[in-house]
Order: C-alpha cells, then sequence, then structure tokens
C-alpha cells in the first residue's frame, strides 16, 4: 500500500513537473514566433529569432506527448519522458561554463542576476528536477515492462 501511494507520488511529481517545463517552453514558441529578432540566449544556446523555436518547440511537443503517454501509463511515454529530460540535462549542463564565469548570470529584459550564485543555484535547481525525472522514468519503464511480460506470455499460451 505505501509503495503504491509512493508510486503514485511520483508519478503525480514527474506529470507535474513535465507539464510545467513544457508550458514553459510552449509560451517561450508563443514570444518567439511573435517577434522575428527573439533572443534566445541560455548557455551554449545562443539563437536569434525563429532559430530558436528547435530549442524550444520540439523539446515542448515531446514534452507534451510523453506527458500524455506516461498520463495513460503507455510504456513509450517513460521512453519519451526519458528523451525530453536526458536533452534538458544535457542543455543545462552546458549552460554551467557560462553561468560559472559569468558576471551577469542570466538577463531578460526588465531584469539581470548580477550574482552569479544565484545562476549557478538556478541552473542547478533546474537539472535536478530534470535529473529526478529521468530516474523515474526509467523506472517505470521498467516496472511496465515488467508488467507487459505476463500479459504476453499468457496471450502466447493461448
Amino acid at each position: 500500500m505505501a509503495g503504491s501511494v509512493r508510486s503514485e507520488v511520483s508519478r503525480c511529481s514527474a506529470l507535474l513537473w513535465i507539464a510545467a517545463s513544457a508550458i514553459y517552453l510552449l509560451i517561450l514558441s508563443v514570444l518567439i514566433c511573435g517577434d522575428a529578432r527573439f533572443p534566445l540566449k541560455f548557455g551554449a544556446i545562443r539563437t536569434i529569432g525563429r532559430t530558436g523555436l528547435w530549442i524550444t518547440l520540439a523539446p515542448a511537443l515531446l514534452g507534451c506527448l510523453a506527458f500524455f503517454l506516461i498520463a495513460f501509463r503507455i510504456r513509450a511515454g517513460a521512453i519519451a519522458m526519458g528523451v525530453y529530460c536526458g536533452f534538458w540535462m544535457v542543455v543545462l549542463a552546458a549552460a554551467l561554463p557560462w553561468v560559472w564565469n559569468a558576471r551577469e548570470a542570466f538577463c531578460t529584459r526588465t531584469m539581470c542576476i548580477r550574482t552569479p550564485w544565484i545562476g549557478r543555484l538556478l541552473v542547478l535547481g533546474l537539472a535536478l528536477p530534470f535529473a529526478f525525472v529521468a530516474n523515474w522514468a526509467r523506472h517505470e519503464f521498467a516496472r511496465l515492462r515488467q508488467k507487459a511480460l505476463p500479459e504476453q506470455m499468457s496471450g502466447r499460451a493461448r
């Protein structure tokens, strides 16, 4: 009983994180579509204009797909979620050197975070949930695979 409650809490937490990050990316994609000169500067990723859609829209769609597949307990959702989280862990890891050496870690049109430690903690704070969700997706894939094996065996026995 306790294991199933913990499993459901983990599942809901993973879904919440994926939904929040995918919605953020979709909003960012709309902003990029609206501004032909939109500067997307995130660590190693430096784009201007609609080229940024490759970094925002494509992963957002993958995140939405993973969300719905996991919500319906389809095994491919764990793979999509793992790929989505793995992509963002690589992007955030690539951002770390820029943030580590920066005087202004992150700037938007209205403000700049001038303390490098805030930027460093922000990047690490974003990377950790992606790492946790990727690990959860790996375990979820294995669990769904184990669940599917007896069903496949019983279908072959008939």
